[in-house]
């Protein structure tokens, strides 16, 4: 008799894959706010300014879509994963939880924010400094728009969004219980037809993957294996809607190429992540900067990156050009490295403060090793 528990050795692995993936994503989430968010018409030659459109456009406003999908499936993935059937309890035990991971941190860091904008635009006042556009936004736009709406710190629209999967968390088990795979191959349609809720929080890319990741761990289906089925066919897709999206960015057609794209594309990056898992050692690295990388989050958009994208994109050697590609290159890291030194001094001086602000994420690096496949054994 041969024994193996595979559900657990899959569930490491997922882990594994999982936890690997954040800082790499997180650093998407910066590229993604480099670039405008006009969308304009994208010229295929190699003159300096129409490259940099092409490439700021792939990073900005396609690959780096990828990072908040993939962090919906797996929030759906993992709020699911202990589900046992009874409903009330743990849907109690999760809002509890949730309220400390998801709902604290995110009215902490709109309040943050809104602190910081205020402050600095009252010390350019005095100093007779004209204030900026978010001032503006923060004053008059009123308090729905800067806290829900909008968010006046907008990367927590995925925040928000999850506070809202987190809440009907209980129609999403109904749901899937009922459908099955029906029911998420019904919301991928929806999804790819651009039909949304028009109701803030409650957005199609949230309900989908969030749910898309539930379905897994309701099911107890294995994602890995899964996508690994159809890697070859998501792999050819993806790189076929990208090249479709980027001809037709900037007009009507645009946004269903992209969400295919986007689609494949989660289903792609999962896939290369696991490979990398599997093959070098050193993926083990990226392991254990929940924290870190939450952080880099929720604080890189407090004027840290506008900052330098001020800097670089308005002085002279980087306006045109190639030159203009190592400022696009150069601000993410730098923006890393900043909110790395501001975390680390943090956690120095307000540990115990700093992880509230966090939503109780401490810092955990730590280095998982390999997940290959361990040998069957004979018991007896």
């Amino acid at each position: 008799m041969y024994l193996v528990n595979y559900s657990i050795m899959n569930s490491e692995k997922l882990s594994k894959v999982i936890d690997t993936m954040r800082m790499p994503l997180i650093f998407l989430v910066i590229i993604a706010h480099l670039a405008p968010f006009t969308q304009p018409v994208i010229k295929f030659n190699i003159s300096p300014n129409d490259t940099y459109v092409l490439v700021s456009e792939m990073f900005s406003h396609h690959i780096a879509k990828f990072s908040v999908r993939c962090y919906f499936l797996v929030s759906g993935f993992y709020f699911f994963k202990n589900y046992s059937g009874e409903l009330i309890p743990f849907y109690k035990k999760q809002l509890k939880s949730r309220f400390r991971t998801i709902v604290s941190p995110y009215f902490i860091w709109i309040i943050i924010t809104s602190i910081v904008i205020f402050s600095k635009n009252m010390v350019f006042v005095k100093l007779g400094k004209p204030i900026d556009e978010d001032f503006g936004v923060l004053m008059n736009s009123g308090w729905y728009h800067n806290i829900w709406e909008v968010p006046i710190n907008f990367p927590l629209w995925y925040l928000r969004d999850l506070i809202c999967m987190v809440l009907i968390s209980p129609l999403i088990v109904f749901y899937i219980k009922y459908f099955k795979g029906f029911g998420i191959i019904t919301l991928a349609i929806l999804y790819l037809a651009l039909i949304e809720i028009p109701i803030p929080g409650l957005s199609m890319t949230a309900i989908f993957f969030f749910s898309l990741g539930a379905y897994f761990s309701l099911e107890k289906r294995d994602m890995l294996q899964l996508f690994s089925k159809i890697k070859i066919t998501a792999y050819v897709v993806t790189l076929l809607f990208l090249i479709l999206s980027l001809k037709t960015n900037g007009t009507d057609y645009h946004e269903y190429f992209l969400r295919v794209f986007i689609l494949t594309g989660v289903i792609s990056t999962f896939n290369l992540f696991s490979f990398l898992n599997g093959n070098f050692k050193g993926m083990n690295r990226l392991t254990g900067f929940s924290s870190l990388s939450f952080f880099i989050y929720v604080a890189h958009e407090i004027y840290i990156i506008a900052w330098l994208k001020g800097f670089f994109f308005n002085h002279h050697l980087f306006v045109d050009g190639w030159e203009r590609f190592i400022a696009y290159f150069i601000i993410p890291i730098l923006c890393v490295a900043v909110c790395v030194v501001i975390y680390f001094i943090m956690m120095k001086v307000m540990p115990k403060v700093f992880v509230f602000l966090l939503g109780g994420r401490v810092p955990n690096y730590h280095r998982i090793e390999s997940t290959k496949s361990p040998k069957i054994f004979k018991a007896g």
